[in-house]
């Protein structure tokens, strides 16, 4: 029914305008202040500790240490997870560290700061990361809406950069806590079964940014091997699942799977 509904003119109009205020935004990224809704499982708004004054150096720390793993669904076989990566690239990290200090500085305490970027896949389709950062009872949390989801209809990703918490599709990655973090358990937002709970991170920044130098993206005694390329099967059937959910349009299922055949 979401599907059905999400692919109409009627519900692309009825799609949330942006709210909030724009402190870095454009086609390809945002950074943007927004009030606290009552979505919560409570039905009362979150209340968080803002202003918070951090360096841009302390929050690229913050953004190093956030690690991801891919998860996979092969057409044979049970599921099984990647490698831990680092969530945002050394770009990211940079923007985010600059575009973050500030939105801090500025959010007051019935506000959190959403973002959303996007960058391109090995396929070369545009994939869009977006989510909030808020600060309660002395910890950094980010919630992931989305992480790398691919998303080629006009309508809904228009409505993933109005609204960064709108969660889109499958989780193909999950957050791994690291040093100083834990993940956090997120009731669904009014029990709407149609907007799975967001991935929330807790971060004890001030055990990170007291350190002279940032921690490694991926402890030592847990480093695991390079990422591997995803196999031909795994790519055929992630690019399957993202056109029967409606992701991706008929066109862009057929060229790109057979980009991926033409490589044999």
């Amino acid at each position: 029914m979401l599907l059905v509904c999400l692919l109409t003119a009627a519900c692309s109009a009825a799609a949330p305008k942006s709210e909030g205020t724009c402190l870095s935004c454009d086609d390809h990224r945002l950074v943007r202040i927004i009030p606290v809704d009552a979505q919560a499982a409570s039905g009362q708004s979150r209340r968080f500790d803002h202003p918070l004054s951090l360096e841009k150096k302390q929050w690229e720390t913050v953004l190093r240490s956030v690690n991801v793993r891919s998860i996979h669904w092969p057409l044979l076989g049970p599921s099984y997870h990647g490698t831990m990566e680092p969530a945002f690239t050394d770009e990211e990290v940079s923007y985010l560290g600059a575009a973050l200090q500030r939105a801090f500085q500025e959010a007051t305490a019935q506000q959190r700061v959403v973002f959303a970027l996007t960058r391109s896949s090995n396929a070369g389709l545009s994939q869009l990361t977006s989510g909030a950062w808020f600060v309660e009872q002395g910890r950094i949390h980010l919630q992931f809406a989305n992480y790398r989801v691919t998303v080629t209809m006009p309508s809904i990703r228009q409505q993933m950069w109005n609204d960064p918490l709108f969660a889109q599709g499958g989780a193909f990655y999950e957050p791994v806590p690291g040093a100083h973090q834990e993940t956090v358990k997120v009731a669904q937002a009014g029990g709407n079964p149609f907007r799975p709970e967001p991935a929330e991170l807790a971060i004890e920044h001030g055990a990170l940014t007291g350190h002279a130098s940032p921690p490694p993206a991926v402890p030592s005694a847990v480093a695991a091997p390079a990422t591997s390329s995803p196999s031909l099967e795994d790519s055929l059937g992630q690019l399957k699942r993202l056109y029967e959910q409606g992701l991706i349009t008929e066109e862009d299922y057929r060229t790109k799977k057979q980009q991926l055949l033409d490589r044999l």
